[in-house]
């Protein structure tokens, strides 16, 4: 972003001119709120989703008050959550379906 202010203790005609401040923002740990409710609501295996929900409002607690590395462990924690439910309820779903398959041909 560009400005044109010169500094208040720049004497003028110094030949600085107009600058560019440049500010580094800290970057926020996403908190996976989206994808823990939808964990929740879909994920059935062990409440597992409403432990990643948990986790994931922790986080963004934690950004809010401005505790990143606490906002960070608790957005890991709800990643590795939702992921398990994911891979459990992927898993779940897939012995099902072989399950009516298998069913449906003995019939």
């Amino acid at each position: 972003m560009q400005s044109s202010m010169v500094p208040l203790n720049a004497p003028l005609g110094d030949g600085r001119g107009a600058g560019t401040i440049v500010v580094n923002m800290p970057e926020h740990p996403p908190d996976y709120v989206v994808w823990s409710i939808a964990s929740f609501i879909y994920g059935v295996p062990c409440c597992l989703g409403l432990i990643a929900l948990i986790f994931s409002i922790k986080s963004r607690d934690r950004k809010m008050v401005g505790d990143l590395n606490g906002a960070k462990a608790y957005g890991s924690k709800a990643f590795y959550l939702n992921g398990v439910t994911l891979a459990l309820t992927i898993i779940i779903s897939i012995i099902i379906i072989v399950l009516i398959v298998v069913l449906s041909t003995m019939r």
